[in-house]
């Protein structure tokens, strides 16, 4: 058995006994209210770990590098402009999403940013979620994370490391000191990993 396999199956395992383990999970934060804003589905699997109501709009949905970058670097600007939805064929990413299977995913776009709702069945229940969401958001407490996934260059791993913000992580697929926010993690390319990701992030007091 490969390790997508067991990745896939402790995902199945993690999902089905939250409900049972969430409560005693919270006894090892610090605060409950933070935000957290991911580039891609990790925020609303932290919210789940520990039974925690979502206050991000990044849950169920992906960013690719460099747009995500942009993203949080102007997060005020870009949570306070509306989200429109375009047909995927008419995505700056059109041949990642089709090579994916993920031409049916509702794709919104704010501003000059794409946001692919991976896991949303219709454009109108992303936005609405997406909406509510968004007025939820601790400005006062917020957690910044990347991965090294989706089209990630060198120089958004560079631009994510200079952003103000005090609280930010970056998982990588290699160790890389230069990048004083990384923190290596084999499975940033791939996905997969989450809860060594947040064991990694409470070691750092990150959440």
């Amino acid at each position: 058995m490969n390790k997508d396999y067991f990745g896939i199956a402790e995902r199945v395992i993690r999902e089905k006994t939250n409900s049972r383990f969430s409560k005693g999970r919270q006894n090892h934060l610090t605060r409950s209210d933070f935000s957290i804003i991911s580039n891609n589905c990790w925020a609303g699997t932290v919210y789940r770990y520990f039974g925690l109501p979502y206050q991000s709009p990044t849950a169920g949905l992906y960013f690719f590098g460099t747009e995500y970058v942009k993203f949080a670097g102007d997060l005020r600007h870009y949570l306070n402009t509306p989200i429109e939805f375009i047909d995927s064929c008419d995505s700056a990413h059109y041949e990642t999403l089709k090579s994916r299977n993920e031409l049916s995913k509702p794709v919104g776009i704010i501003d000059d940013v794409e946001i692919v709702f991976l896991h949303y069945p219709t454009p109108e229940e992303a936005r609405a979620k997406w909406e509510r969401r968004v007025e939820r958001v601790n400005w006062d407490n917020l957690f910044i994370k990347f991965s090294q996934m989706n089209d990630c260059r060198e120089e958004d791993l560079r631009a994510f490391d200079s952003l103000e913000h005090t609280n930010k992580i970056c998982f990588t697929a290699m160790r890389r000191p230069d990048i004083a926010c990384s923190v290596y993690h084999p499975a940033s390319v791939r996905g997969g990993g989450e809860k060594q990701m947040i064991r990694i992030a409470l070691h750092k007091d990150s959440i």
